[in-house]
């Protein structure tokens, strides 16, 4: 098999295109014990010896995909330096050994749907902006949503902190009193949806997903993972290419 060393390094489980190609350009990885960075680099399998950090990579032949409903306080990476709890503990170490990672990111205070693979070609594409694959959240504001703030908030707007204009969404008002609510985006900015609510007035106090393009949380207990059905991958790919 003849690939590009970024498609081969995710066939070995280091994560999505993007993190893999952040691997190559830190000059980890060598390839029959040459440093290399060129992402163009095709890879022989058969005849090349790959190694990352001085571990030789085979590629993993059995693809996971798993759900996890994150509890508040957990930080979603692989490994963190200031040594807090991080969203791979809430793994078997089956998973972890295979190469699974995160889909994206759920900030520290956020809670809820959590996709981990250690298919690379899907995580790459999941996560990526052209394929606005949507996600749903539920909202706990401090005090009641204004319609016309609604509306400014489904039509898209420049939020200074994440320096850019939002894409449209969808705000559900779920209740009378106007404190929770349901967002739909198909963007994933770090802390948008809080910065969102905060520009105009509101403090989030709490923030849930609970859904990823056709997946949904459903009764998944808190801090608990489980492997995704066959018709659920199938289905989450099939977004991809009608996206």
């Amino acid at each position: 098999m003849k690939v590009r060393i970024n498609k081969y390094l995710t066939l070995c489980g280091l994560g999505s295109r993007r993190k893999v190609e952040e691997l190559i350009l830190s000059g980890d990885v060598r390839v029959n014990g040459t440093v290399v960075k060129d992402l163009s680099t095709i890879i022989d399998s058969e005849n090349d010896t790959v190694k990352y950090m001085g571990e030789k990579l085979k590629t993993i032949n059995t693809s996971y995909y798993l759900m996890v409903n994150k509890p508040k306080g957990y930080i979603t990476t692989l490994s963190d330096e200031k040594g807090r709890v991080t969203v791979m503990t809430l793994l078997p170490e089956k998973y972890k050994r295979s190469g699974v990672v995160p889909i994206g990111r759920l900030d520290k205070d956020t809670e809820g749907l959590l996709l981990f693979t250690n298919d690379g070609d899907l995580a790459h594409k999941l996560t990526g902006p052209s394929f606005k694959v949507k996600k749903e959240y539920l909202v706990q504001l401090d005090k009641p949503l204004e319609e016309e703030d609604r509306l400014i908030i489904e039509k898209g707007y420049f939020v200074h902190q994440i320096k850019t204009k939002t894409l449209p969404a969808t705000i559900t008002v779920t209740e009378r009193s106007r404190l929770f609510v349901k967002v739909l985006i198909v963007e994933g900015k770090k802390r948008q949806i809080r910065y969102s609510f905060k520009n105009l007035g509101y403090n989030v106090l709490k923030l849930k997903r609970t859904g990823y393009g056709p997946l949904t949380l459903g009764r998944l207990t808190k801090g608990d993972h489980r492997v995704l059905k066959a018709a659920e991958v199938k289905l989450l790919k099939k977004s991809i290419s009608e996206s």
